[in-house]
């Protein structure tokens, strides 16, 4: 790790030498010649991205606590080390996790990693255990309805898909905040539109995630151009993975606990009508966020093809909400 650490930080020292405004294609070029582009591989082939974020901590004030659930699942566990390194609650607040689930050696490797930012990490036996105090809550696997009675009031609960939202709403009752993390599908379209078209992820705005894994890049624009300039397919197929995932995961809490700077995210939240959908059940919609707030995007426009896939998703979404 110290070593890993050393090599990225002459990287970063190289790229900001290029300065703010150098375009995206002679950062490309920089970040793929040596020795920087043996750091990247490090990087990507043993997953660990959120090791940028962890050069940046700078703990400040006192932990936060932050329960998850499903901890021993692979997309659960790679979300812990980027909640570890900041990539959630940002490089200066500290966190104390809560897991349930976890497998020994992970929590074992969590601590022997020294991230600045956690405080302490502990294996909950119970759901009660784990979100005792817990101020966000990151629910991936387990019995959803007992970890929704278990929510601490007022907390941020982000609980992986749309059914098993709605199973915790109905639990917690007004006791927390539910959203249903539905980030995945826009995230994957992003990356793969990204190198599709050679432009930075970054680059990629407005890609929607409608339903419960609708992707959607009618709307989305690349370095501010129409994608659909780019591609005739407004919605591509696409290939997640265990790293993509886990990002989508944290980037959900992290957009909802801080905001997500006035971009399109999107959100599973409870269905109140918006786009002829009814109610009853939760469905992935565009929203903007403000810290510990989310606002619906309205008036957004579909084509016949994103509509009739849409109204697949609430079907399918309203039949299994019938059924609980």
């Amino acid at each position: 790790m110290k070593a890993l650490a050393s090599e990225q930080k002459a990287l970063s020292a190289a790229v900001g030498a290029l300065g703010a405004s150098a375009p995206y294609d002679k950062v490309k070029a920089l970040v793929e010649s040596e020795p920087y582009a043996s750091t990247m591989a490090k990087v990507k082939e043993q997953d660990l991205s959120w090791t940028w974020a962890m050069l940046e901590s700078a703990p400040q004030g006192s932990p936060v606590t932050v329960a998850v659930a499903g901890a021993g699942s692979a997309v659960g566990a790679a979300a812990l080390y980027r909640i570890a390194a900041g990539e959630m609650l940002g490089p200066q607040t500290p966190v104390k996790l809560q897991l349930l689930g976890a497998d020994a050696a992970v929590v074992a490797d969590l601590e022997a990693c020294g991230f600045p930012l956690l405080s302490g990490v502990s294996s909950a036996t119970s759901p009660s255990a784990a979100m005792q105090g817990a101020s966000f809550a990151l629910l991936l696997e387990g019995d959803f309805a007992a970890l929704g009675a278990a929510a601490t009031k007022g907390s941020l609960v982000g609980v992986s898909g749309c059914t098993n939202a709605l199973v915790v709403s109905k639990a917690a009752g007004e006791g927390a905040s539910v959203t249903a993390i539905t980030r995945g599908p826009q995230l994957a379209a992003q990356v793969g539109l990204a190198a599709s078209t050679g432009a930075s992820p970054l680059a990629v705005e407005n890609v929607i995630a409608w339903g419960d894994g609708v992707a959607d890049v009618s709307h989305a624009t690349v370095n501010g151009k129409w994608a659909l300039k780019l591609t005739d397919e407004a919605l591509p197929s696409f290939d997640s993975t265990t790293s993509i995932e886990a990002d989508a995961a944290v980037a959900h809490m992290k957009d909802w606990a801080m905001g997500s700077d006035s971009k399109w995210v999107s959100m599973g939240v409870p269905a109140v009508g918006d786009y002829g959908m009814g109610t009853g059940f939760f469905y992935s919609v565009p929203v903007v966020c403000t810290p510990g707030e989310y606002k619906r995007v309205g008036g957004v426009s579909l084509t016949p093809e994103v509509a009739a896939a849409l109204e697949k998703s609430r079907v399918e979404l309203a039949t299994q909400a019938a059924k609980l």
